[in-house]
This record gives C-alpha cells, sequence and structure tokens, in this order.
C-alpha cells in the first residue's frame, strides 16, 4: 500500500507541474504572440481605458460604501453622544 501511496503522490506532483508549466507556456506564447503582431505601441492605450473604467467603477463602489454606512455611523454617534449624556457606564464611587 505504501508504493500505491508514494505513486499517487508522485502523479498529483508531475500534475501540478505540468499545469504550471502550461501555465508557463501560454503566457509566454501570448507574449510572443503580442510581439510578433506589433501590439505593443496599441495596447497601453488598451490599458489607460481599462484602467478608466476600473477607477470608475472603485468611485462607485466607494460611493455605494459610503452612503451605505453613513447611516450606521451617525447612529452609532448619536447613541454615544446620548450615552455621554445621560452618564451611561460611568462608575459611581
Amino acid at each position: 500500500m505504501g508504493v500505491l501511496r508514494d505513486l499517487a503522490l508522485i502523479l498529483l506532483a508531475m500534475e501540478a507541474a505540468l499545469g504550471a508549466l502550461m501555465g508557463v507556456a501560454l503566457g509566454a506564447a501570448v507574449n510572443y504572440g503580442l510581439y510578433r503582431a506589433r501590439w505593443w505601441r496599441v495596447l497601453p492605450r488598451y490599458f489607460l481605458l481599462a484602467r478608466g473604467y476600473l477607477r470608475r467603477g472603485q468611485r462607485g463602489v466607494e460611493q455605494v460604501c459610503r452612503r451605505a454606512t453613513a447611516p450606521i455611523f451617525a447612529a452609532s454617534a448619536a447613541r454615544a453622544a446620548l450615552s455621554r449624556m445621560l452618564g451611561v457606564g460611568k462608575k459611581s464611587g
């Protein structure tokens, strides 16, 4: 049984190594294809456009989160002010 376990571990390691090599080979093929197609001059424009859209999406998410959490912070601040005015939590002694 120990031999089968070792064989299974070796096969799993080979599978992981081949998967990693496939990822590296795919990345290299994409880079080579972009180099051969002379896209390195055009690609930065697309990256700038994508970055602009990502920034716009990020600002939208920030605004939504700010609006969603504002009532919670306001209620917490009001509760803290009220408990301070009433003296809740003070030790008498």
